[in-house]
């Protein structure tokens, strides 16, 4: 497992499909997971509060719901660092360099830009996320094309979907 390295010149392996259905699944993906965690939550608080007893750890199953909520919109302000990150993760991968570290270092700094881009948010929230959907990306580009991240192939499997 290479932390800053793929096989060079993978971008010509990875075809539109590919580049549509990573990145559609990395901006749409918080919106289950989102509705997951704020189901649970909910589901938590249900029994007790049917019951008519005080919620046990009340305090963490809002903030629990809270997080959930806020996943459901990250599709929302997410936009923004995805499509700044497209040519960037182009030239990765052109020049081999398409690694776990590389994809989150540069998933950091597309939630920085998106920060400043936005009106000056707070930067972890942006950041975090930028570094999360980054190694979605990476993971979702390797389950479709796993050859491409191995430094030692050399990026070109002539069967790019176009």
């Amino acid at each position: 497992m290479a932390l800053f390295r793929s096989a060079r010149r993978g971008d010509r392996a990875i075809g539109w499909r590919d580049w549509l259905v990573a990145y559609g699944a990395v901006w749409t993906l918080p919106v289950p997971v989102g509705l997951t965690v704020a189901i649970i939550a909910m589901l938590w608080r249900w029994p007790f509060e049917t019951m008519g007893w005080p919620v046990a750890a009340d305090a963490a199953s809002a903030y629990v719901f809270g997080l959930g909520m806020v996943m459901i919109f990250v599709p929302a302000f997410s936009w923004l660092g995805l499509l700044l990150s497209v040519p960037v993760v182009w030239l990765v991968m052109r020049l081999g360099l398409g690694g776990w570290a590389s994809y989150a270092m540069g998933g950091g700094a597309m939630g920085a830009v998106s920060a400043g881009a936005l009106g000056g948010m707070a930067l972890p929230a942006p950041v975090a996320l930028g570094v999360l959907s980054a190694l979605a990306l990476r993971i979702t580009l390797r389950w479709m094309r796993p050859e491409l991240f191995n430094p030692a192939h050399n990026g070109h499997s002539g069967t790019a979907a176009t």
